[in-house]
């Protein structure tokens, strides 16, 4: 939902020989793409066949149909071989068309577009009231101010125990040496890159030959895929990142998620998600590698717009130098639906940013038509879970 107006894509297919269902019902409102066919034509071999609005289907049963007031409509006989035809076609085009609206619609940390499943393309949704919050799916409402803000965040996010970002307090951390942390493909200079404004953050995608790739370390022998990276600010120079060291707070900090390479579903396995922690400190010069996200937030101002360059910067770049050193621990994602069980690294190294980069940040607008002035949750207890300073003598980036 972006400002009042719907994305709906729906998909009928025939579950047996016993009703024949043909109906593509899709609309969306961004900028071009408006597909809809508004009648439905159900066909029982019991012989009788007659027309409804979309709105009024329900497919529970064969009883659940019943005709309108109206008269009925005469319709054609259509073969059978015809109507299997016609509908994987029309299936298709929304499984070819779904993917790219799905990923306007994303507003939380999860990355489901590599991992869609056709269940998920079969809803209906109810427009929301603007001030609602509804959290504890991928697609909900959710806000940093007001009664949308995070200590009224549901489900999880207000139960969980092991919740993220935390604050680092490092003369409680247990220092630890693992193997080095190995990146596969991090180098590639990828064929296109991919800058959205979800609603909530500035969300870029790296489209590469192969999958850029993460291991050892912390991960031992896991290995886990690069799905994209957001950022979190702050309303000033004092604040911004989400997790803090002795409650400091930094003006900036990137999420680099990843999903464990071999999971089913990485969002429901215990130790299926990733997310690397870069934080940023202020400096007078601009940072040119964020410079041309910078750059394109003029042209995504509003949630589910998004601009695609050609080529663009490795994943090597949006990373410190120094990998050695970085603090691990157990938590959460930090937007709902706040799903438990993220192994998060937070490196020590921090980049730099200059405040006009920040006060960029600050001029994309939310699902409200809203600056989006900050976006970072507050810090959560550690409820007796241990933070690692992990240390490693070498490193292998490729």
């Amino acid at each position: 939902h972006r400002h009042g107006y719907c994305y709906q894509g729906v998909i009928w297919y025939c579950l047996s020989r016993s009703a024949s269902v043909s109906l593509l019902s899709f609309s969306h409102n961004s900028r071009g793409v408006f597909l809809f066919v508004g009648v439905v034509e159900i066909r029982y071999l019991g012989g009788r066949s007659f027309q409804h609005p979309a709105d009024k289907i329900s497919l529970d049963s064969p009883a659940a149909v019943v005709p309108t007031i109206q008269q009925p409509i005469a319709t054609k006989k259509i073969p059978s071989n015809r109507m299997l035809k016609n509908m994987k076609v029309l299936l298709a085009i929304v499984l070819f068309v779904a993917p790219y609206v799905a990923g306007h619609t994303e507003t939380s940390d999860l990355e489901d577009n590599a991992y869609l499943k056709l269940e998920k393309l079969l809803f209906f949704k109810k427009r929301p009231n603007k001030n609602s919050l509804r959290v504890g799916s991928q697609d909900a409402l959710y806000g940093y101010d007001g009664g949308s803000g995070t200590s009224n965040w549901d489900g999880v996010c207000a139960s969980g125990n092991k919740q993220s970002p935390i604050n680092f307090v490092p003369e409680e951390t247990v220092a630890v040496y693992r193997r080095v942390l190995r990146f596969n493909g991090a180098q590639q200079i990828p064929h296109s890159t991919n800058i959205t404004n979800s609603g909530h953050s500035i969300k870029i995608k790296l489209r590469t030959q192969k999958p850029i790739t993460v291991t050892g370390g912390v991960f031992g022998n896991k290995v886990y895929e690069f799905q994209q990276l957001h950022f979190h600010w702050g309303k000033n120079v004092n604040e911004g990142s989400e997790h803090t060291t002795n409650s400091k707070r930094y003006p900036l900090e990137a999420h680099l998620v990843f999903y464990k390479a071999d999971a089913k579903d990485p969002t429901t396995a215990p130790d299926g998600m990733a997310v690397l922690g870069v934080q940023y400190d202020f400096f007078r010069k601009d940072n040119l590698v964020l410079e041309p996200i910078i750059k394109s937030i003029r042209q995504i101002r509003n949630p589910g717009q998004y601009v695609v360059k050609p080529n663009g910067l490795s994943l090597r770049e949006y990373l410190p130098a120094d990998l050695d050193s970085y603090l691990s621990y157990t938590g959460s994602l930090t937007t709902p639906p706040c799903t438990e069980g993220v192994t998060w690294i937070v490196f020590s190294t921090r980049q730099t940013v200059s405040e006009r980069q920040v006060s960029e940040f600050r001029t994309m607008k939310d699902d409200l038509g809203l600056n989006v002035e900050y976006n970072y949750r507050e810090t959560l207890p550690l409820n007796g879970r241990q933070v690692h300073l992990v240390k490693s003598s070498e490193r292998v980036v490729t």
